[in-house]
């Protein structure tokens, strides 16, 4: 059917017919009709493309959820970042989750398709690699494999209540 129209549209002779058949009997101008055609086909177009969109958003929840359950674990970020003290030794493998995401997420499987999910994960990656890199230069590794606090920073209350304060960030 669709494919008629288009047949019947594409020749000069019909199309003139018919536009000028709707613009006597109605008695439109011709601006208005195309601006309706427009807004027809405005909405087919919109319509074909939510289907898109909605296989987009389901990939999408499904690689956030994979992130979030598997990758870097709610608890992780909950349980240990926000009640641990930073004051005491922290061991290397409990920031192992940390430290593999940035490996994770350079894969292009971990790419989503939302551009606002995809700045706030590069957000989230960015705040990661900063958390890292102040822990790791304000910190030595000691015998047990534990980064224990700088002894430049323990001494001066300030700079130790300051370097707690940035990692809570």
């Amino acid at each position: 059917m669709i494919e008629k129209i288009k047949k019947v549209w594409k020749d000069p002779v019909w199309s003139a017919v018919i536009v000028f058949i709707i613009t006597s009997i109605f008695s439109i101008r011709l601006c208005i009709i195309l601006l309706i055609l427009c807004v027809i086909f405005h909405f087919f177009f919109k319509k074909r493309n939510s289907r898109c969109g909605r296989i987009s958003y389901i990939q999408d929840k499904a690689l956030f959820k994979q992130i979030i359950t598997k990758d870097l674990p709610e608890s992780f970020i909950y349980d240990y970042l926000k009640n641990h003290d930073f004051g005491e030794p922290v061991s290397v493998d409990d920031l192992k989750a940390l430290m593999d995401f940035e490996w994770i997420v350079d894969n292009p499987q971990y790419k989503f398709n939302n551009p606002r999910l995809e700045q706030i994960k590069s957000d989230l990656l960015s705040s990661i690699k900063s958390f890292k890199d102040y822990l790791l230069r304000n910190t030595t590794e000691n015998e047990f494999g534990r980064l224990i606090i700088s002894d430049f920073i323990r001494r001066d209350e300030e700079k130790f209540i300051s370097y707690k304060k940035e990692l809570h960030k």
